[in-house]
């Protein structure tokens, strides 16, 4: 609860005067990635109003191009986990939400209507995936607003066809984005982590790099003294340890992105996924 207090009273600091702070703001500026669950379930109410919750968020046009698919089958979530890097949090938590890309429905609807689908281009796909990743951030925060924790899971595109067939999910929807769900062990929380300032991220009128250095600069020293990375470094292969570089969110970011594929736990996953959205039933027009 202290922290909390400290916590509020640094964001109020940070906004310059602004008083009207209320628990909907508390609970957007608090999230903290949950991955480890306790073996308690959640109530249908409260599952309830988190697909209620995720189907209120912004749709283009009202198309409503996702899917969500609810996963509470043990063996089926074990299934998922090991297409997911092996996480196993994915198994422990109660409920795992799957958000789809979903233009099924709109070629269904085209043909029953009596016309032929031609939205069969990349803005279309862009659009699916936005709804779907709108629809997985209101249940995020609609869990974390009925206490329980939650973390977005990004590697439920490791093995898409995989994940695709476990799901019987037909051509023309793709898994984005899965969300587990649960109440928290005890332990799990290390801090919410910083985001880069303000300066690096918010834009007035045009966009500008001014403050650029500076703001990253800052940034790494926060989380060089937080030891975010302590563990966690990537490696490069066929380049040796950099002797008196700091390892903070500049470095460590940039070894992420020195291959497409490091951003995923092996070179192999989401190489391909251009060929496999084809496969499911997209096409990039």
């Amino acid at each position: 609860m202290e922290d909390d207090i400290i916590r509020n009273r640094m964001k109020l600091e940070e906004l310059d005067g602004f008083e009207e702070w209320n628990e909907t703001l508390n609970v957007l500026t608090s999230h903290e990635s949950i991955r480890a669950f306790q073996s308690k379930n959640i109530s249908e109410g409260m599952l309830e109003a988190i697909i209620m919750a995720a189907r209120s968020a912004p749709t283009s046009s009202n198309l409503q191009a996702y899917s969500i698919v609810v996963v509470a089958d043990e063996s089926r979530k074990e299934k998922l986990a090991g297409f997911s890097g092996n996480q196993k949090f994915i198994k422990e938590a109660p409920i795992f939400l799957v958000f789809c890309a979903d233009v099924y429905r709109l070629k269904h609807v085209t043909k029953r209507q009596g016309y032929e689908f031609k939205a069969d281009t990349l803005e279309m796909f862009l659009l699916a995936s936005m709804d779907a990743a709108l629809t997985m951030e209101n249940a995020l925060i609609a869990a974390e607003s009925l206490g329980l924790g939650a973390v977005p899971v990004g590697s439920i595109r490791n093995e898409p066809l995989k994940v695709a067939a476990e799901l019987a999910l037909p051509k023309g929807v793709f898994a984005l984005v899965g969300l587990a769900i649960g109440y928290e062990k005890e332990g799990t929380r290390r801090g919410v982590k910083p985001r880069l300032p303000k300066q690096v991220t918010v834009h007035k009128e045009t966009y500008s790099t001014e403050g650029l250095e500076d703001g990253l600069n800052q940034y790494d020293r926060q989380l060089i003294l937080r030891k975010t990375y302590d563990g966690r470094r990537v490696s490069i292969a066929g380049e040796p340890e950099r002797e008196g570089v700091d390892y903070g969110w500049a470095e460590h970011t940039a070894r992420r992105c020195t291959r497409p594929e490091t951003i995923a736990a092996s070179a192999s996953l989401r190489e391909n996924l251009k060929a496999v959205l084809e496969e499911q039933g997209f096409t990039f027009k």
